[in-house]
């Protein structure tokens, strides 16, 4: 992970509106994939950031998605955006 990750996660976030975001799931893979799991490990979910939405990171998903009171269904839509925007 990189020293700065955290502090180039809320220019991601601008630059990238999160309404425009895809929708993520187990199989995606790509850069948005990687920004997704950068917030993660922000959040300090121990996950690599490969660009790989595989089982780890849909577990981290299901646990943030638990924690903040969403829906728990693995998938990374506008709601589990914003609040892993927050």
């Amino acid at each position: 992970m990189e020293e700065n990750t955290s502090q180039k996660l809320p220019m991601i976030l601008e630059a990238t509106a999160v309404n425009r975001l895809p929708t993520l799931r187990f199989g995606d893979r790509g850069n948005s994939v990687r920004i997704l799991q950068r917030l993660l490990v922000a959040k300090r979910y121990p996950i690599s950031v490969d660009g790989d939405f595989g089982v780890l990171t849909e577990t981290a998903v299901k646990a943030f998605q638990s924690r903040r009171g969403l829906r728990v269904d693995g998938i990374v839509g506008p709601r589990t955006w914003r609040a892993l925007s927050a």
